[in-house]
């Protein structure tokens, strides 16, 4: 049996293990889930509540209505924060391979309070850019929450509890779109983003109080700054054998993103105006987001028993064909029905990267590794905005959806060689 030490009361539920084989997860892993779920379905809310009506809050309360200089601000504001991601996950990641990940999971949890409730009292478009700059350097829930859960459950049900924790994060959009919409509407936007940072404080409450983590340092680890140090020097040989699948995963958000900051400004056109389009974005989120939620279990549960490649590649095909086709949607029904098949075989891909990442790693490096797929996830998701935006502002919204379907064709085919690569298939 291990010996288990119990470390200081500043970290009451971080459990170190001192030599031997990891506890027995059967046994625990069902409720570990439920309380990391539980967390981050309250911050997918606070993300959700108002971060898709920032171009509302542009346009009413900061005077920004030239829809050039609306895109290009849109744009800023979407890729600020995974472009500082990128840069700050795999310090994390590193950082929670050494001290523990529940600990990254808290500081997470801290940072997007800070970041998504400063929103509320913004009064430039700069301004909000900045703040979304802090909150890519401190945020970061979707890794350090995967690096948790992946290291507490068991190997053959990984699949099935990542694919969960996905479905946590749509399933917080539907409850936080759909009534930040109603609460953007009537009590305006900026309450909206003082409930977001309320969320984020409950879902830190959740795990410091509720969950418990049994982890192993790096051997031959020492303490203090050198310690630090050490645990940020990248794990060369993983990251050679793991590159094609961060690859990908850049590909899949870029992919994912590319429409995403401009969907609101599209059901605005369908709409007619501004007055009301609150209301129906939110509802189309949360359409979306009830896919997301079907989708993560279903092909979570999937990826346990077939070749994840296999089902991204499916995934991504069937997701290319149903983007191409809203770019020919002139009404919002048709709007609602093809966004809701789009995201529910999107929302697949990802799912399935992760648990071929995650079969691929040591569990002592995971954290590292999920720092480095988030950095690459939040590179395609910056990238994105910066690519889209002029291509709204000089050819259309439209010509977004058009576009975007050509890289999820590319997301098959590359998914299809890596396959090959690692001689799956």
């Amino acid at each position: 049996m291990p010996r288990l030490e119990r470390q200081s009361a500043d970290a009451p539920a971080s459990v170190l293990l001192s030599g031997g084989k990891a506890p027995d997860f059967t046994k625990t892993w069902k409720r570990h889930l439920c309380v990391i779920w539980s967390a981050q379905f309250l911050s997918a809310i606070g993300f959700s509540f108002g971060l898709p009506f920032i171009s509302y809050l542009m346009q009413e309360d900061m005077g920004v209505t030239d829809k050039a200089e609306l895109a290009y601000w849109v744009a800023a504001f979407s890729a600020a924060c995974p472009l500082t991601m990128m840069f700050f996950s795999p310090v994390w990641g590193a950082l929670g391979d050494r001290y523990g990940r529940r600990k990254m999971l808290l500081r997470s949890y801290i940072g997007g309070a800070v970041a998504v409730g400063l929103i509320s009292v913004a009064q430039t478009p700069l301004q909000l850019v900045m703040l979304r700059v802090i909150q890519g350097a401190f945020c970061g829930t979707m890794s350090a929450s995967q690096a948790l859960i992946s290291t507490q459950t068991p190997r053959e049900h990984t699949g099935f509890a990542l694919g969960a924790l996905n479905s946590a994060m749509f399933s917080g959009t539907i409850a936080g779109a759909f009534a930040g919409g109603y609460v953007a509407e009537l009590a305006g936007y900026r309450l909206a983003f003082l409930i977001s940072a309320l969320c984020f404080i409950l879902s830190f409450i959740a795990v410091f109080f509720f969950s418990r983590e049994y982890y192993e340092p790096p051997r031959n680890s020492t303490s203090g700054v050198r310690g630090m140090l050490y645990a940020l020097r990248p794990e060369t040989a993983q990251l050679a054998l793991n590159l094609p699948i961060l690859l990908i995963m850049c590909l899949v958000m870029f992919s994912r993103s590319f429409d995403a900051s401009f969907v609101p400004l599209f059901v605005q056109d369908l709409h007619g105006g501004i007055e009301g389009a609150s209301k129906i974005t939110g509802a189309l989120s949360g359409i979306c987001g009830l896919a997301g939620v079907v989708s993560g279990f279903l092909l979570g549960y999937l990826a346990d028993h077939y070749p994840p490649g296999r089902l991204a590649v499916f995934s991504a095909l069937l997701t290319a064909a149903f983007m191409f086709s809203i770019s020919f949607v002139w009404g919002l029904a048709a709007l609602f029905i093809l966004r809701f098949a789009m995201i529910f075989m999107s929302s697949g891909i990802d799912p399935a990267m992760q648990i071929w990442l995650a079969k691929k790693t040591d569990e002592r490096s995971r954290g590292q590794m999920f720092g480095w797929a988030s950095a690459m996830r939040c590179l395609g998701l910056g990238l994105a905005p910066v690519a889209g935006g002029p291509i709204a502002a000089n050819l259309g919204i439209r010509a977004i959806f058009a576009g975007g379907s050509v890289f999820f064709l590319l997301t098959a085919a590359f998914v299809y060689l890596t396959m090959r690569h690692y001689k799956e298939i």
